[in-house]
């Protein structure tokens, strides 16, 4: 936002030098980026916050300069003589979109001469790097820099029918803009139209066909609202944006259209010697309703960290437009007014107090009162999943946890329980929350694959959402995926539960009940009678042609099972004792359940147990298959003797055979 340093001066009394009044605006929070000399006059550059409005206006800078330096704002003269002639049968305005349009303001101005506007105004909409135009044109310019709200003049002779809708777009509509630009309109759009076809892009720019020119001689001036949310997709899907657009996307004053309309009819009367139509049409979509809030000066005074005397809490207030409607010891009740759109709750009261009383005068204290937090247990756990994780080379994702109610997204591993349906989604296509994380990672994996990265491990850390008895049931979830194999990815749990401390045996149980995984390359993992989570290779009906391994894993129970407590042991004075074995089994005996039988025999000695292989052959029976495995076996106190280290090996192999129906085909000392 440019203003103009004399142009400033006109509507408040301040003797700060540019210098000091760039120094003071930027106290309050109008940053002053740069000061420019212009001639005789300064422009000052101010960056303006998106929630200030009403500071894209040199009127709305010259209520703060008077809260900071004293004084009042003189207002501009906005009272002219009209004509006889009624504004009635000159125009006729519809508004059929009401909630995008809330307020249009139309005067109709005759007979006017379209010349150089006077050698002042075009002075002074130079000094803020406006182009002077025309007297009209430049009148609505040096308005809408004046007061902020912007205005639009059309040649009303040119205006079909003399007829003006304010609707949608109509599909296969088109206009030229007054820039030149012709673009295609689509029916979100809000156009003004005449009789015939769209005239103006509500809120952004007029359109080349009425635009006001030479022999322009009578004249349709529009002041309105726009819906700014409206105004900002409309702008950014045209590619068209203006000082207008600018400043209806971050919203104008609704109670001020027609005070700014009787401006720039006054000015418009005095330089073009034009005659005012009696009346003005002034269509409104209903009463808006004033703020009002009570400000306590005990909770003022407790979060500034001091004490402001309640007569000068008054006087800011008053010198920032807020009208006092009762004040007292202990309170003051505060009416907001219409331009201030940024002030809603007693704490933005608050802000307006402290930055004009001068934040450079609260007191400092050097104890700041922070109460440290300490990462409670699941905390802490999860960030070591995630370092751990990432030091192996994983990328850690975020996804969305509404979704689709598509058959992938459907998908619940977690068999006890259903998906949350949202009663009111926003959009059709995301409608209910999320029962597994994995549909998500592999719509990541498919996105980097169309993009030309064909091998990725990534992991995510999140909740999923599942029905409860009353509540919802949020279960914290770990899932990773990458190209890797089976084994492989189970290497890499593994290493994290012991990375974790987790000591608990992991049974890993066959698992063909999900189309997520390949029939016979999938695991249930259970530790004890706890479910921790799912493992297996990506299904073929997912369409990806490489190995792809998917894991789940219910972090909650996880987390339970974790101990970070170190343990440091002497190394081991005595030899150990290997042995690998080789048995044969039926097909379906698993190396979980080998594993399970053989820690069950309590050897007192064994120290180590490790899987190395499975093989099937011709000399391998049918229906059988032959595992081979190590055992590691070591006391502390003494050297083990071959007899003991054979009868365990014994009972363990008998313990199998009983078991598990297992049989030894070889066995070696190492």
């Amino acid at each position: 936002m440019k203003i103009s340093y004399h142009w400033l001066k006109e509507y408040v009394a301040f003797q700060l030098s540019p210098q000091e009044l760039a120094d003071e605006l930027t106290s309050v929070g109008l940053v002053v980026a740069d000061i420019k000399p212009v001639e005789d006059d300064f422009c000052l550059d101010i960056e303006v916050t998106s929630n200030r409005p009403d500071c894209l206006g040199i009127i709305g800078i010259a209520r703060e300069v008077a809260a900071i330096a004293g004084g009042s704002v003189h207002f501009p003269e906005t009272n002219f003589v009209t004509a006889d002639t009624s504004i009635s049968p000159l125009i006729t305005v519809t508004v059929e979109e009401p909630i995008l349009c809330p307020c249009y303001s139309a005067r109709v101005i005759r007979h006017i001469t379209v010349a150089p506007s006077p050698e002042w105004m075009q002075k002074r909409l130079q000094c803020i790097g406006l182009r002077p135009v025309n007297n009209i044109v430049d009148i609505t310019n040096y308005v809408m820099m004046e007061t902020g709200q912007p205005l639009h003049a059309f040649d009303l002779d040119k205006i079909t029918a003399h007829k003006i809708l304010v609707r949608r777009a109509m599909s296969g509509e088109e206009i030229v803009a007054l820039n030149g630009a012709r673009r295609a309109l689509f029916h979100d759009m809000l156009v003004i139209a005449d009789g015939k076809k769209p005239v103006a892009i509500a809120g952004v720019m007029g359109g080349k066909e009425t635009e006001v020119s030479e022999v322009t001689r009578n004249i349709l001036l529009e002041c309105a609202q726009f819906e700014p949310r409206q105004v900002r997709r409309t702008s950014r899907a045209l590619g068209i944006a203006s000082d207008s657009s600018y400043r209806f996307e971050r919203g104008t004053d609704y109670d001020g259209i027609d005070r700014v309309s009787q401006r720039a009819s006054r000015l418009i009367k005095d330089c073009s010697g034009g005659e005012i139509a009696n009346g003005a049409i002034h269509i409104t979509s209903g009463r808006h309703e004033t703020k009002k809030i009570t400000l306590r000066m005990e909770w003022l005074h407790k979060v500034l960290g001091t004490e402001i005397k309640s007569d000068r809490v008054l006087d800011i207030l008053k010198k920032l437009s807020f009208k006092i409607l009762n004040d007292t010891e202990n309170f003051i009740d505060v009416e907001v007014p219409s331009f201030r759109s940024d002030v809603c709750r007693e704490i933005d009261l608050i802000e307006e107090v402290a930055r004009i009383y001068g934040y450079n005068k609260m007191p400092i204290k050097t104890s700041i009162s922070i109460r440290g937090h300490t990462k409670n247990r699941y905390e802490i756990v999860e960030d070591h999943v995630r370092q751990f994780l990432i030091g192996l080379g994983f990328y850690e994702v975020k996804t969305f946890s509404i979704v689709d109610a598509s058959p992938l997204q459907s998908i619940n591993l977690w068999l006890d329980r259903t998906g949350i349906e949202i009663v009111n989604p926003l959009r059709q296509e995301e409608s209910r929350l999320r029962t597994s994380l994995l549909p998500s990672l592999i719509n990541v994996k498919l996105y980097n694959l169309n993009h030309g990265t064909e091998q990725i491990k990534i992991f995510e850390i999140a909740k999923v959402y599942l029905a409860g008895n009353k509540l919802p049931l949020e279960k914290n979830c770990l899932s990773l995926l990458s190209d890797a194999d089976f084994l492989t990815l189970k290497g890499v749990f593994e290493a994290l539960l012991r990375n974790l401390g987790v000591v608990s045996l992991c049974e890993w149980i066959p698992f063909n009940e999900s189309r997520l995984f390949r029939d016979g390359r999938a695991a249930r993992i259970q530790m004890g009678n706890d479910l921790v989570g799912y493992f297996g290779e990506a299904s073929q009906e997912l369409g990806f042609k490489e190995i792809l391994c998917l894991v789940e894993i219910d972090l909650d129970v996880l987390v339970e099972k974790v101990n970070f407590a170190k343990k440091y042991l002497d190394l081991p004075q005595y030899p150990a004792v290997f042995r690998d074995l080789a048995l044969l089994v039926n097909e379906e005996v698993t190396w979980s359940s080998l594993e399970k039988c053989i820690i069950g025999t309590r050897v007192d000695f064994l120290k180590e147990l490790k899987f190395f292989d499975v093989y099937r052959g011709k000399q391998i029976p049918a229906g059988k298959k032959s595992v081979a495995f190590g055992l590691c076996f070591q006391t502390k106190d003494r050297t083990l003797t071959g007899e003991e280290v054979d009868d365990a090996q014994q009972m363990i192999v008998d313990t199998l055979n009983r078991t598990l129906g297992a049989e030894l085909r070889k066995a070696v000392t190492v």
